[in-house]
């Protein structure tokens, strides 16, 4: 598996109740029962999100924000009915970010959603879901099971997969970087064959700050035997970077 398949992919949540699951209270919708919430991100756009009963606003939870293509954690608790009856609905409110287009600015997006709750799958009510669909809607499940679970009630199965285009966006962003500290390597190497004094005195003033003993044996920043000291050094870190780019260049997405 690639470095960038590692980076992208979802990481499997830890289920849990966050209240015993037998527990319920009184309600105008009758009996409830307390219950972890989970957030699901299938689209390339970061998002925040809350659940809110619309016939109790004090019963409210989530608030997490969740990145692309990616899952939240576990946040506590919201309530909903013990028994399931149709047209039990969920409002969802969910914020999330655009580009402006200037490659910094973002502008965010308040909306919401009113979802109906499904049937609970074998009769049982289980963990909240929400999960934002890839054209930016919203799904939300009752279950204990995982989205990747053959037996998941939603619709959606399975964790969020990355596009090939957020892909490469993101590819790009690390091969720049990589780019960087090679021509930065070759910049530095340069410098020392040119006899650079300021850059002499300036890798003296780090060592002697940050690493003294890489430089006990030498005395001064005028040494040529530090110089060619840090010829090597910088020799050896171009390199280095050298192979990572090389790595990154064969694993484009």
């Amino acid at each position: 598996m690639t470095i960038y398949k590692i980076l992208f992919s979802t990481f499997l949540l830890l289920l849990c109740g966050c209240s015993p699951r037998g527990e319920s209270g009184a309600s105008r919708s009758g009996d409830q029962v307390s219950v972890s919430v989970h957030g699901v991100n299938y689209t390339e756009e970061p998002f925040e999100f809350s659940v809110v009963d619309p016939r109790d606003e004090k019963n409210n939870g989530g608030g997490e924000h969740i990145g692309p293509y990616a899952a939240g954690g576990i946040v506590c608790c919201f309530k909903i009915p013990a028994k399931w009856s149709p047209g039990t609905v969920i409002e969802v409110e969910s914020r999330h970010w655009l580009s402006t287009g200037s490659g910094e600015e973002i502008s965010a997006i308040e909306k919401k959603h009113t979802v109906e709750l499904p049937a609970y799958a074998n009769g049982k009510a289980g963990e909240l879901w929400v999960l934002r669909r890839s054209d930016g809607g919203f799904d939300i499940v009752s279950s204990d099971l995982q989205p990747d679970h053959p037996q998941w009630p939603g619709k959606i199965k399975g964790w969020p997969v990355p596009s090939r285009d957020f892909m490469l966006k993101r590819w790009e962003l690390v091969r720049d970087d990589a780019e960087h500290a090679v021509k930065n390597g070759q910049h530095l190497i340069a410098e020392v064959e040119r006899s650079s004094e300021s850059l002499f005195r300036e890798a003296w003033d780090l060592d002697e700050k940050y690493s003294k003993e890489t430089i006990e044996k030498f005395t001064g920043s005028e040494d040529s035997a530090y110089h060619q000291s840090l010829k090597k050094r910088y020799t050896d870190r171009l390199r280095f970077s050298e192979a990572r780019l090389r790595q990154i260049m064969k694993d484009k997405p």
